[in-house]
């Protein structure tokens, strides 16, 4: 503003006040000479000027740069745009994207602006209303402060005996590292902020991703989604290198087989963490997905698991019948030995008469009748018959 009232506000009332009025009552000829030189120096400079906009950024027409040379030399009519995912549809979102400020921003929540100048980073802006973009500054990416969630479809990599194996549907969340995930999200203390950020995760995010080569044999910088999948991936895929296929897909049913918590654990372990953090990303959540290899191959260990199988319940089945068989030989030999006590116990004091054997024969048989009778009542074959 100061601009232009010392460059057009006050040359112009010197040139309206001599022309009409005069200084002292007297009209100066040559200072109006003298300021009709200088107004058309002026057009002539904003001409230039407004060209070279046009040129250097490519712009079909004139309104645009003099509009923007307007406001970054004088001050004027400076815009608004709004920010989320992306800049909204405005007349203005072109030149903001091409040259940079000056600019009032209204952020959303949920999201953060980095802007740069020529040389380095300048500012985070996080949420808020009527931001401020000098002309120093442009904006170089927006953030999405919310949890992303991504899916991969298919993994495949080969076993250490050499098989290849396949993991499908490979699902993990991911978000902005902030410093108080460590600690204060984790014990539950204060309130939570549901989009935290870091200026210097913000910055990470942006400048320390991976660069790949293009189709076009440029390079360009992989995106946030790649860039964690990429890792995601690798932790299976060093899983899946580091054992046999026989380890990888092992029934459930074995306990000690503990695949999926040893895969899921490198994820949750501090170098992984560490890596994802070099640019600006944590990792929530995620699940690895179902192992699985080429169907003759598995067809042939689900076979060889069936026998090991029924081999360990035939040797189960076996033991258990011996063991009913020993215990019944054992009750057989306890039967017998209480029929001999019992028959022993009923002789004793007991008068013979004058035929002995003949009383001796029958007391033996009445006893054994009486003996297998109790046993009769109480065992009982499966059926349900007597034994």
């Amino acid at each position: 503003m100061i601009r232009f009232v010392v460059l057009v506000e006050i040359p112009v009332l010197l040139f309206l006040f001599n022309a009409f009025k005069g200084f002292a009552g007297r009209y100066f000829p040559f200072l109006n000479t003298l300021l009709l030189m200088y107004f058309f120096g002026l057009i002539g400079a904003l001409a230039t000027a407004v060209y070279y906009l046009k040129d250097i950024y490519r712009y079909d027409f004139d309104k645009v740069p003099f509009r923007y040379f307007m406001i970054c030399f004088f001050g004027m009519f400076t815009p608004k745009i709004r920010v989320n995912h992306r800049m909204e549809d405005s007349p203005w979102h072109e030149t903001v994207e091409k040259i940079g400020g000056p600019v009032y921003m209204d952020v959303d929540p949920g999201y953060v602006v980095l802007t740069e100048s020529l040389t380095a980073p300048e500012k985070v802006y996080g949420q808020g209303k009527k931001r401020f973009l000098s002309r120093r500054e442009r904006i170089q990416a927006m953030v999405d402060l919310r949890e992303q969630e991504s899916t991969v479809a298919s993994i495949t990599a080969n076993t250490k005996d050499g098989i290849q194996v396949t993991v499908k549907e490979t699902k993990f969340n991911y978000r902005i590292w902030d410093p108080r995930w460590d600690v204060l999200y984790r014990e539950n203390k204060s309130e939570r902020n549901p989009y935290p950020y870091s200026p210097q995760a913000i910055r990470d995010f942006v400048y320390n991703r991976p660069v790949q080569m293009s189709l076009l044999n440029q390079p360009e910088q992989v995106s946030w989604e790649s860039a964690v999948r990429g890792k995601v991936s690798g932790i299976i895929r060093g899983y899946i290198s580091k054992h046999k296929l026989d380890e990888i897909i092992a029934p459930r049913e074995n306990l000690t087989h503990q695949d999926r918590d040893e895969v899921v654990k490198e994820g949750y372990d501090p170098k992984f963490k560490e890596g994802l953090r070099e640019f600006g990303t944590i990792l929530r959540w995620w699940d690895p997905g179902a192992f699985s290899s080429e169907v003759d191959v598995e067809k042939q260990h689900i076979a060889n698991w069936g026998v090991k199988l029924a081999g360990d319940i035939q040797i189960s089945q076996a033991h258990g019948d011996a063991q009913q068989i020993a215990y019944e030989e054992l009750g057989r030999a306890e039967a017998e030995a209480e029929l001999l006590v019992s028959i022993i116990n009923a002789m004793d004091g007991l008068p013979l008469g004058s035929d002995k054997i003949r009383t001796m024969q029958n007391l033996i048989l009445l006893r054994t009748a009486q003996v297998i009778k109790a046993l009769g009542s109480n065992n009982k074959l499966p059926n349900g018959t007597k034994e």
